[in-house]
This record gives structure tokens, C-alpha cells and sequence, in this order.
């Protein structure tokens, strides 16, 4: 197959953070869609990594090991993607902190809902999340199952997205000092979904670290990538682009192969890692 029809998705999570399938079951269906290379970017944690490069290797596809860490910064939230890390212990006693943090915040998330009149309790949540640290994904799913809300869409556009009234800032490293974990771990670091905000501040990041910038993902319009793409081919970033697929959802009914990038995004990531 000719590398300009072969496609890479390299913005995925599991089970392991908020999405829905475990990595196993995760690669299966990227298999079975035809993806050459997929990068698994689960929040905060590396603990799929291993399950999902096995069942990539029985799957015959390539695994970009990955992570996507939240960062709160001047009350904004920011996530930044980490592509190929190498200290896989540091970094991952690093984000445990993080995940620490999930907790605390849920706690808050929840009250304020129950506030709100919602008979939810941090015991359902926790029940959703299983082994991964609660999100604000799985009280999405809750929210939908218990007919609160239409769709995940609905419950972060109306009670859980950024300043919405159940949004609850959390403790994160600094941007800088997130980057510069990404680096010293040996990562890849990409702004991620930045959308026309965060392009603006792009290049105040270079001089942190910065190496990417995600121009594909479902929230940009195509303005938004075409500017992401000037400024990454102006200040010599690499391209990242992905379907940011976290399970089925009423933007999604099967997994969005039309979300996946040109397979030479990929190949100049890889070239970076060496």
C-alpha cells in the first residue's frame, strides 16, 4: 500500500483513563479499520501502554506509546500530548501525582452536581472509572445513562466543560514544568486541540520545548488547521493529527476512521523519536 493512502490516528485513549474500550479491544478495532500506526495517549497514565503494544503486535499494527497530561494554567486548561517516552518509570511516578489530583477534584465535581439537584454519588463514579482515575468522562456517562443529559456532548457543553457549573479547576504542573517532564523523559511534546486560543500562544512555547502541534483533531475547523499548519511549517514543528476516540458517543457511532491523518504526519514524528 502506497504511504500516501495509509492513514495513522495519534490521539487515542482507553480504559485505562476515561475511554471506553480496554487497549486490547481498542486495537482490535483500529485493526479492523485499517490504521497502519495509532498512538494510544490515555490521560495522566502509562498503564496501558504494555497490553496495548502486545495486542498491537498480534494486530499487526504500529503503537506510538503516548500520554496526554491536563495542564491548568492562568485558569485555562491545556493538554499537552508526549509521543515515544523513554523514562518510563520517572515519568510514571510523575503522573501519579496527577492522578492523585482526579480524586480530590471529583469529590468537588460531584457536590456541586448533587447541588445542582443531581442524585449521583462519588461511589457510581468510581464504579465507572474501574481501575483508571475518575474523570470528568465517566460522570458524563453516568449523566447520560441516568437521562440527565442527551449525550456526553451535552453534559460538558452545559454542566462540565471549562467555567460550565460543575467545572472544578484541579492541580496540575506548571505548563513549563509539564513540557520539561515530556523532555526529560525523553517524549515528544505536542500541543494538543489547541484551537484558535491556543494557537495564538503557540510560539511562546517553543523556547519550553515544544516540538508539535496537533492541527488535526475534530474540534478545529478548517481554518483553525490551516493556521496550525502555517505555524508548525513557519517555527519547524512536527504535525500531529487524531480522532481524540474515547468510546461510541453521539458524535461517533463506530470508530471515525475519516478523523485518521496522512501516514507522512507519522513517519516524520517516528523520525524525530530515532
Amino acid at each position: 500500500m502506497r504511504d500516501k493512502n495509509r492513514k495513522v490516528d495519534l490521539h487515542l485513549h482507553s480504559s485505562c483513563s476515561d475511554g471506553v474500550y480496554t487497549p486490547q479491544q481498542l486495537v482490535q478495532i483500529l485493526s479492523a479499520s485499517g490504521l497502519a500506526a495509532f498512538a494510544l495517549t490515555d490521560h495522566d497514565t502509562l498503564d496501558g501502554l504494555a497490553s496495548a503494544a502486545k495486542a498491537a503486535e498480534e494486530n499487526k499494527v504500529e503503537l506510538v506509546p503516548g500520554v496526554e497530561i491536563s495542564v491548568v494554567e492562568e485558569t485555562r486548561e491545556i493538554h499537552i500530548l508526549g509521543f515515544y517516552p523513554v523514562k518510563l518509570r520517572m515519568l510514571g511516578e510523575k503522573l501519579a501525582e496527577l492522578r492523585i489530583q482526579r480524586f480530590a477534584r471529583m469529590e468537588k465535581t460531584v457536590w456541586l452536581l448533587q447541588k445542582l439537584g443531581f442524585r449521583i454519588t462519588e461511589a457510581e463514579v468510581f464504579d465507572e472509572a474501574g481501575q483508571a482515575s475518575p474523570g470528568r468522562m465517566h460522570l458524563a456517562r453516568i449523566l447520560v445513562r441516568k437521562n440527565y443529559v442527551h449525550s456526553i456532548e451535552e453534559a460538558f457543553k452545559l454542566y462540565l466543560g471549562f467555567k460550565k457549573p460543575a467545572y472544578v479547576l484541579r492541580n496540575t504542573f506548571s505548563l513549563a514544568d509539564t513540557i520539561n517532564l515530556l523532555v526529560d523523559s525523553q517524549a515528544i511534546p505536542v500541543f494538543a486541540h489547541p484551537g484558535a486560543e491556543g494557537l495564538k500562544m503557540l510560539k511562546s512555547l517553543i523556547p519550553l520545548g515544544l516540538k508539535g502541534v496537533e492541527a488535526f483533531h475534530p474540534d478545529h475547523n478548517h481554518k483553525m488547521v490551516l493556521e496550525a499548519i502555517r505555524l508548525a511549517t513557519e517555527n519547524n514543528l512536527l504535525i500531529t493529527g487524531g480522532s481524540d476516540f474515547h468510546g461510541l458517543s453521539e458524535r461517533y457511532t463506530q470508530y471515525p476512521i475519516e478523523a485518521a491523518i496522512d501516514y507522512i504526519f507519522f513517519q516524520k514524528l517516528r523520525e524525530t523519536a530515532g
